[in-house]
């Protein structure tokens, strides 16, 4: 009966999808430029007259492929190492009209399969150019579904393998052979804007099996609520996912999500620009936490700090201050803690490079043997004065030396940025903090 239920209202979203094409449709390149909203979206009521049809892109593959050849840094050579790393941080690349996405990333859909796999995903939209911004490397549609103005639509394809490129130990047990993509995964899904508050979405995915995937979002305009209702309709069962946000005001907002499995919840509520209460709770763990995070800064001192506490009575802490050239970062939880120094020595402008020392200290605990693990780095950084968007150095040079219960000994790395979010690293490390193996790592990574 769930399976004809889903069925049904998936046919009922096609119905609705196709009626509403009409028109001829706008590609989003030909309107004007305007910032991406990460909150609730305020859409004029004469959206709502808009009527646009969509042609579906069948130059998909091909937008993707233009982006991988735009970009020369695209390919990662092998080097003779004993040991061979990729970038866990995926290569995102943005457009007014589509996104594209290469590495490793969160599926859009509720996986059943551990939700992260290696692979490429796409987003092509038009119409109007007030299209929520969505953070493509943890693309998530159940979590924070598209919500597209009267007209406007969006198509997206995913698809990828289940191995981890990442994983060293698993490339290790392949005899370093080079990895394939088993246990392909994948998805398509059309949202569409099919009234001022309301966006439905409709596709299939595919793990497995194939799998029947519907969206409907709603977005009210008479109360401070927005609702996604998801549906997995696979074989005979249909998996219902909701998503509720509560944002009375532009400084608190209330997540609350609820499938089969569990129940969650994230509390954020800034009562002071630099004072913000915050909570979270996840049935299925049985975890619950509740703290505060305050952030301040001016001329000469930028400082932030958050404080939680579990229902097991544990406290995490994360600070990060800094004071002229000096920087302090300190993390801790109940599994590990880690805490960096970072000094200012050198900042010559005529030769246009800056000079720091580091010391790094990281501390693993053992709860179930009592016994604690601790590595220690220290060293210099030398890097660009000279920056491109987003802040990053030209160019970066690490030279350390690391101790810990494994033996000692260098540590070395350096970057160069490509683009304002793109860097190539090379990694060279005689030691860590888990092994004493030798690995050499060249990757691409978006910051």
């Amino acid at each position: 009966m769930k399976a004809i239920v889903a069925n049904v209202l998936l046919g009922s979203i096609l119905g609705c999808l196709c009626w509403t094409n009409s028109t001829v449709a706008v590609p989003l390149g030909e309107q004007p430029h305007r910032p991406l909203l990460k909150s609730r979206v305020s859409i004029s009521p004469t959206d709502s007259q808009t009527n646009l049809a969509v042609k579906l892109p069948v130059n998909l593959l091909g937008h993707a492929l233009k982006v991988e050849q735009a970009q020369p840094s695209r390919l990662v050579p092998s080097i003779i190492s004993d040991r061979v790393g990729f970038s866990n941080l995926p290569y995102v690349h943005r457009t007014e009209q589509n996104n594209f996405v290469l590495g490793f990333q969160n599926t859009f859909w509720p996986s059943s399969d551990g939700g992260k796999y290696w692979g490429v995903t796409t987003v092509e939209h038009w119409g109007k150019n007030n299209y929520r911004q969505l953070e493509l490397s943890k693309l998530n549609y159940v979590n924070s579904a598209p919500m597209l103005a009267s007209g406007s639509s969006s198509l997206t394809f995913s698809g990828g393998g289940n191995s981890d490129l990442t994983n060293q130990k698993q490339l290790a047990r392949d005899n370093y052979n080079s990895p394939e993509f088993e246990e392909f995964r994948g998805g398509v899904t059309y949202h569409r804007g099919i009234a001022r508050q309301v966006t439905m979405g409709v596709g299939f995915v595919y793990e497995k099996n194939i799998a029947g995937f519907t969206q409907l979002t709603y977005d009210s305009d008479i109360l401070p609520i927005e609702t996604t209702i998801s549906l997995l309709a696979k074989d005979s069962t249909v998996n219902l996912h909701s998503h509720v946000r509560f944002q009375p005001a532009h400084n608190f907002v209330l997540d609350y999500y609820n499938d089969s499995e569990k129940q969650q919840y994230n509390l954020n509520w800034a009562i002071a620009p630099e004072f913000t209460l915050i909570s979270k709770g996840n049935s299925e763990h049985k975890s619950y936490s509740a703290g505060v995070k305050i952030a301040f800064k001016n001329d000469y001192w930028a400082f932030s700090a958050t404080a939680q506490l579990d229902n097991e009575h544990n406290l995490q802490w994360k600070i990060n201050s800094q004071f002229g050239g000096f920087q302090f970062v300190y993390r801790s939880d109940r599994f590990k803690s880690n805490s960096e120094l970072n000094v200012n020595l050198i900042d010559s402008q005529k030769l246009s490079w800056q000079c720091s020392t580091f010391v790094n200290y990281k501390t693993q605990f053992k709860p179930a043997r009592d016994e604690s693990e601790d590595f220690i780095t220290g060293g210099a950084r030398i890097q660009s004065r000279d920056r491109i968007g987003g802040g990053l150095p030209l160019w970066s040079l690490d030279l350390g030396y690391g101790r810990g219960i494994y033996g000692k000994g260098a540590i070395l790395s350096g970057s160069v940025a490509l683009k304002s979010n793109l860097l190539l690293k090379l990694n060279y490390q005689t030691i860590s903090a888990v092994s004493d193996d030798t690995k050499i790592k060249l990757e691409l990574s978006s910051r």
